[in-house]
C-alpha cells in the first residue's frame, strides 16, 4: 500500500466541525479548568487558526487567555466554510467523520450541540452519512446531563463525549450511573478522553484505563471509545479492550510517525497490531493539535508498515463497522 492515492477509506473519530462562536466556546471551556492548554500548545492554536504565533503568544502572556482567545477568534472573523473544509477532508480520502459535541452555552442560549446537529444536518442523511454527531455532556455540572442526553439524542445525535478532566469529576461515581446506563439501553456509544492531561489543578487518574474498565464491567453493552487511547497507559487500556468487547482505543492528539520511537509509549499497541489490537483501534485527528492535512496524518498509519488489512481497519473499517449499528429507540 503506498502513501500516495491509495488510502483505505478514512474514519475520523475525534472531528471538530465547529464554526467560530462554538470554537470560542470550546477554548473558553479551558480557562477555568485547564488554562495550561492555552500555554502548552499555543504553536497548534496559532497555526490552526492562522495567526502569527508570536502574536497569540505575546497576548497570552500579556493580557491572559480572554485576550489569547481574542487574537485566535477576533470580531468579524470569517465564517467557517463547512461544506468547503468537509469536501478538502473528503478529497483525502474521509468518509466518515465522529463530530464531538458540548454542553458548552453560546450567545443566543443554544449549545454547540445544537449548533452542530444544525450545521451537519445535510451530511446527517439517513442512508447518506457523512458526519455523526456524539453530543457532549457535561457532568457534576449545573445542566443536567441526562436531559441533554434525550434532548440531543431526540434531535439525532449517534453517541456522546465525556471529558473527566474539564469536568473535574470521576465519571465512574455512582451519581452518573443513570447517565450512561441510559447511554448502554439507548445504543449510543461514549467517547471518553482518557490517558494524560495537562490540567495541574486536576488530579492525574481522571479517565484513567481503571475508569474504563469499571464503566465496562458496570455497563457491558455500552460501546466505550476510550480517546487518546489511555496514553501513557497504552498496554492497560488494550488490555482492557480484550477483557470488554465494546471497548476501543482511539489514537487522535498522537502522530503515529512517533510511535516506533523507544519509549513512546505505543509499542504495546503495535506489538499486538495483528491480536490484540487488530480490530480495536481507530484513527482520529483531533485536527488543532496537529494542525496538518488529514491525509498527512493518515500517510504516517500507512508508513508504520503494518499489513494492510490492519491498516485499513485502524484507519476506517473499525470504525466503519461501529457507525453502522443502528442505535436503539429512546
Amino acid at each position: 500500500m503506498s502513501a500516495e492515492g491509495a488510502r483505505p477509506p478514512l474514519a475520523d473519530a475525534c472531528s471538530l466541525l465547529y464554526d467560530n462562536e462554538s470554537w470560542r466556546a470550546y477554548l473558553e471551556r479551558f480557562t477555568p479548568h485547564a488554562p495550561e492548554y492555552l500555554d502548552v500548545f499555543s504553536r497548534s492554536w496559532a497555526r490552526f487558526f492562522g495567526v502569527p504565533h508570536d502574536r497569540y503568544r505575546a497576548a497570552l502572556d500579556d493580557g491572559g487567555a480572554e485576550q489569547a482567545i481574542g487574537t485566535l477568534l477576533p470580531p468579524g472573523r470569517p465564517p467557517i466554510d463547512l461544506d468547503a473544509l468537509l469536501a478538502e477532508r473528503a478529497a483525502q480520502g474521509v468518509v466518515a467523520e465522529i463530530a464531538l459535541g458540548s454542553m458548552a452555552r453560546l450567545p443566543d442560549g443554544s449549545t454547540v450541540n445544537d449548533r452542530l446537529l444544525a450545521g451537519t444536518a445535510a451530511y446527517r442523511r439517513p442512508g447518506r452519512e457523512r458526519v455523526w454527531v456524539w453530543a457532549g455532556l457535561t457532568l457534576g455540572g449545573t445542566d443536567d446531563p441526562l436531559a441533554e442526553l434525550s434532548r440531543t439524542a431526540a434531535a439525532g445525535a449517534r453517541g456522546l463525549c465525556v471529558i473527566p478532566f474539564l469536568d473535574g469529576v470521576e465519571a465512574d461515581d455512582p451519581r452518573f450511573t443513570p447517565v450512561f446506563g441510559a447511554a448502554e439501553d439507548a445504543g449510543l456509544p461514549v467517547w471518553l478522553h482518557t490517558g494524560h492531561h495537562f490540567a495541574a489543578g486536576r488530579p492525574t487518574g481522571l479517565g484513567s484505563w481503571r475508569l474504563v474498565e469499571t464503566l465496562a464491567r458496570r455497563h457491558p453493552r455500552l460501546v466505550i471509545v476510550a480517546g487518546h487511547a489511555g496514553w501513557p497507559d497504552v498496554m492497560e487500556m488494550l488490555l482492557t479492550a480484550a477483557r470488554h468487547r465494546n471497548v476501543y482505543l482511539e489514537f487522535s492528539s498522537h502522530r503515529a510517525r512517533t510511535m516506533p520511537a523507544p519509549g513512546s509509549g505505543w509499542a504495546p499497541l503495535l506489538h499486538h497490531a495483528r491480536s490484540l489490537a487488530r480490530h480495536r483501534v481507530m484513527f482520529g485527528t483531533s485536527a488543532w493539535v496537529n494542525p496538518q492535512p488529514v491525509g498527512v496524518l493518515a500517510d504516517e498509519v500507512i508508513a508504520l508498515g503494518l499489513a494492510e488489512e490492519i491498516t485499513a481497519e485502524w484507519l476506517g473499517g473499525t470504525a466503519l463497522r461501529l457507525l453502522a449499528a443502528e442505535p436503539a429507540a429512546s
